[in-house]
């Protein structure tokens, strides 16, 4: 299990480090968004989200799974079909189970950030053609940008472990 827990914790840095990134802007201090905000942001959500949250969790499932699999196939080798059948369906309730949680905080966020004007202007846009084409397929571009991002992160973070051993050394740090 430490192979899955050490994949497991690797993605989870790293979309920590984008989630906490893109928080940078948010202010806490913020008055508390007012009623009529939160329903606008409600309504947004749930148009936004209906199958879209189920379809991208679905796809960032399948595609991590493959590494995951691997990874139990490696330190179990006796592992039997129905072992990774229920592994993997596991691991997609648990996804699916904290997209979900994690959305019930989508609408303070949105109020935060968004007047009720521009949710509403984003409520009609996806309603649009363009707009339910953009929801159907988000889960999809989602999906791709992803998968690229994470073969690499293995790279980039022995990248970054290379360049601050070389700046600890430098500094006379000696590192293991």
């Amino acid at each position: 299990m430490r192979i899955l827990r050490v994949l497991l914790l690797a993605s989870g840095v790293g979309l920590a480090g984008v989630v906490a990134a893109a928080s940078q802007g948010a202010n806490p201090a913020a008055p508390a968004p007012s009623a009529e905000a939160l329903a606008t942001a409600k309504e947004l959500i749930a148009l936004i989200s209906g199958d879209m949250l189920n379809d991208l969790t679905g796809k960032m499932a399948a595609q991590a799974w493959p590494n995951i699999e691997q990874s139990l196939r490696t330190q179990f080798p006796k592992i039997d079909a129905a072992t990774i059948a229920e592994l993997r369906a596991e691991f997609e309730k648990q996804m699916g189970a904290n997209v979900a949680e994690s959305m019930n905080d989508a609408p303070a966020i949105y109020a935060r950030y968004l007047t009720v004007a521009e949710m509403r202007d984003i409520q009609a846009f996806y309603r649009t053609t363009t707009g339910a084409k953009t929801l159907k397929l988000m889960p999809q571009i989602t999906s791709e940008v992803m998968g690229n991002f994470m073969p690499r992160m293995q790279g980039m973070m022995a990248r970054i472990d290379t360049a601050l051993t070389g700046i600890l050394q430098k500094h006379g740090f000696a590192t293991k």
